[in-house]
């Protein structure tokens, strides 16, 4: 069985949807492939239980059983997680012996993550015995400069098997890394093994996603299950809110103050605020109740503060991402057409 750990250089890099996408891509070739992810994050409630989204996003999208144990450990299982969880590293091992092709681990939510408790991708990636993929979302010389970076970390450590820029804006940031980035990354021993394309349709969170995620109370249920790319906090009055609104693309959720009536009913009017959520625990006033419950857009209370309230759902977008055949087909072809699988294949051996 042939091992690949998928470690992000920042957060939000792209890590599952690259997994997500090689998953395919191997299984079309008639591989057999498993998931596994050694350390997850709680960042939501299953049954009672803190979880791991991600874990169940793999489950569903590529056909694996629920009760195989794909995030052996949880990050926080003990009140303060600077050492590991008592029978850490044997769960961890245990549930990464799987009968398959290719086990794809998938790594914390950066790569220097869990250094003080000794569950970092470098130890994990060692005792798994597996070699590291750095996936970086590219914003140009600064991301050059964090895969220099992250590879000194690596050394010798364990193997690099070399980086994939993810979100490339083909007209913008293409020929940049054709010309420059990628050979430099070449000539200082790092593989640059694809440059995936930026798409927004594979950046949506659905709204009920967004919403379990805050501990949010649902006022008026519009469609949950409809994605958004974009979240605004609503911070100005109600026109300024409105000539904003009608300069961000795609479908949006809007952020406010819970005492915000005016920005609150001018988003519900905008027909791409698929959702407002009022910050604070305000409960709404009946108006602006009977004003989305009119227009079939939900309308939600969440307890935390407003700026806690957007960076909690901004860390979700392109973070999960919904089961839907469409987006899965998208994420194949661009990962067939981007990625050199062969290469990939060359250098596992």
């Amino acid at each position: 069985m042939k091992k690949l750990y998928v470690a992000g250089v920042e957060e939000k890099a792209g890590k599952t949807v690259v997994i997500l996408g090689l998953a395919q891509v191997l299984r079309a070739r008639g591989f057999q492939v498993a998931y596994r992810k050694p350390v997850g994050l709680a960042r939501a409630y299953r049954h009672g239980r803190p979880a791991d989204p991600d874990g169940e996003v793999l489950a569903e999208a590529l056909g694996v059983e629920r009760g195989e144990e794909l995030v052996p450990v949880l990050a926080g299982e003990v009140p303060q997680a600077w050492r590991p969880p008592l029978g850490a590293w044997e769960r961890i091992v245990n549930a990464a012996e799987v009968a398959a092709d290719f086990l794809l681990l998938e790594g914390r939510e950066w790569l220097g993550r869990g250094l003080l408790s000794g569950l970092s991708d470098l130890a994990l990636a060692q005792k798994l015995s597996a070699p590291i993929v750095l996936v970086a979302k590219y914003r140009g010389e600064p991301t050059v400069d964090a895969i220099l970076a992250a590879a000194r970390i690596i050394k010798d450590e364990v193997r690099l098997l070399g980086t994939i820029l993810n979100e490339v804006s083909p007209e913008a940031e293409l020929s940049e890394v054709q010309t420059y980035a990628a050979p430099f990354l070449e000539e200082e021993g790092i593989p640059v093994l694809g440059t995936i394309p930026f798409e927004r349709r594979l950046q949506a969170v659905r709204i009920g996603e967004v919403l379990e995620a805050l501990g949010a109370e649902v006022v008026v249920e519009g469609d949950l299950r409809t994605e958004v790319e974009r979240i605004l906090v609503g911070a100005m009055g109600a026109e300024a809110a409105l000539q904003h609104l009608r300069r961000i693309p795609g479908q949006l959720v809007v952020i406010t103050a819970g005492d915000r009536t005016d920005i609150q009913a001018a988003a519900l009017s905008f027909p791409r605020v698929r959702a407002v959520i009022l910050s604070g625990g305000i409960r709404p006033e009946r108006a602006i109740t009977a004003q989305a419950a009119e227009q079939r857009k939900t309308l939600a209370v969440a307890p935390q503060d407003t700026f806690t309230v957007a960076e909690t759902a901004d860390r979700l977008l392109g973070r999960t991402f919904p089961r839907d055949p469409d987006r899965l087909a998208l994420l194949a072809r661009l990962t067939e057409e981007n990625l050199n699988l062969e290469r990939i294949l060359e250098l596992l051996g």
